[in-house]
């Protein structure tokens, strides 16, 4: 229907080019004199170019988006440049490039600073930059250009959308966790150690056939020298107990600091070596049972930058089969402790060892008493609670082991 009205508006503004064109010319024929004709030379090259804009193909513009920032996290710069090109060199006089955002969010946040006037003229290419600042965690798409073209007057205004999409992910913020000893023992006595997963790679008991997820660091290249065969150097293990994060994926008004949280905590397990899951509970349940490269990291932290919180109502037990064998230690990070949700949270994980709830709160204010009440029925169910705010985070296992 718009792009019915849009055709019908230019043709009505054509049609009025072409008939004042003739009118001018009729006046001047009729009237004579040299101030006739001075009006209708002085109208002609404008009325002339209006004419062959009309005419003009906007699909001969062509759109490059090049995205100079590689890696954004919440808050960050995003820093892009735009280029346009074209084949047929028409004098391009008012030109008007704006990028087009599928979040009407996101069009408010860039104030006009991805919006570019110019004068195109003779040239096949031009390009123009922006920056938007303050960028919040999530998936932002842009969805391509608009350039909209105009004659002297305004008489003649055509534009165009060049599809040109590109999904800009946003990822949540990571604090540097300071792990401190937590009780662990290898499969010969017993060890204190800074986390209980961690795979002590100090003590190579022997090499096996190479694997895939293995480490690079982990290969053995001295065998791989000798027989032109990787293999991979196994280390003496603590027990085989693994580490799930489990996240809320209810609205909360700490949300965000729920992810930024549970981001750290599996970055740094994962950059210390250890047997780390991550799941998330919302209107479905996604898993990543076995964090083991960089590429699978890489994975957990693209769905951290996508996901969004979900009504109470809309969220789905928590089950999955290749986490529902795994023993070890649970980890659930929420801002809303209520017994039945941690239960259904912790359920899926046989034999486990221990359960710590970390209990997002806001750090400038008290405790709300239904906060409070849940807390303390947890822990009467024998979860270990740790209220945290985003400035304790850096110190959160050092709670846990005191």
């Amino acid at each position: 229907m718009n792009k019915g009205k849009e055709l019908l508006s230019m043709t009505g503004r054509f049609v009025f080019i072409v008939g004042l064109f003739f009118s001018v010319y009729v006046f001047a024929m009729f009237q004579g004199g040299k101030v006739s004709w001075t009006i209708f030379y002085m109208l002609t090259p404008f009325l002339l170019y209006s004419i062959s804009l009309f005419a003009y193909p906007m699909n001969n513009i062509k759109a490059e988006r090049i995205i100079r920032t590689k890696t954004i996290e919440s808050g960050g710069k995003l820093a892009v440049t735009v280029k346009l090109e074209r084949t047929f060199p028409f004098p391009l006089l008012y030109t008007v490039a704006i990028e087009k955002w599928a979040d009407p969010a996101m069009v408010i946040k860039t104030k006009n600073r991805t919006k570019q006037i110019f004068l195109f003229g003779f040239k096949k290419n031009v390009e123009f930059s922006y920056e938007i600042d303050k960028l919040p965690r999530g998936e932002h798409i842009v969805e391509g250009v608009e350039v909209e073209v105009s004659d002297f007057f305004g008489w003649i205004q055509k534009r165009t959308f060049i599809e040109l999409k590109d999904a800009i992910l946003v990822y949540p913020n990571t604090t540097s966790i300071k792990y401190v000893p937590i009780n662990a023992q290898y499969d010969r006595g017993s060890l204190v150690s800074p986390f209980s997963l961690v795979k002590d790679t100090t003590m190579a008991t022997g090499v096996r056939d190479y694997q895939a997820g293995d480490r690079v660091t982990w290969i053995h290249w001295k065998s791989f020298a000798r027989t032109q065969n990787l293999m991979t150097k196994e280390f003496e293990d603590r027990q085989s107990e693994d580490i799930i994060v489990l996240l809320d994926g209810r609205e909360s008004d700490l949300f965000e600091e729920q992810v930024e949280l549970a981001a750290s905590i599996v970055e740094e397990a994962a950059n210390h070596q250890a047997n780390v899951a991550f799941a998330s509970a919302g209107e479905e349940t996604v898993a990543f049972p076995f964090i083991h490269s960089a590429d699978q990291l890489h994975d957990v932290f693209v769905h951290l930058a996508k996901i969004r919180p979900v009504r109470t109502e809309t969220v789905q037990p928590l089950v999955y089969s290749s986490l529902s064998t795994t023993a070890g230690s649970v980890v659930v990070v929420t801002a809303n402790p209520d017994w039945t949700f941690i239960q259904s949270m912790t359920s899926l994980v046989n034999n486990t060892k221990s359960v710590i709830c970390f209990v997002l709160v806001d750090g400038e204010r008290a405790l709300p008493s239904q906060l409070q009440e849940q807390i303390r029925f947890a822990k009467a169910k024998g979860i270990t609670i740790h209220a945290l705010s985003r400035r304790q985070f850096s110190e959160a296992f050092k709670e846990v082991a005191s």
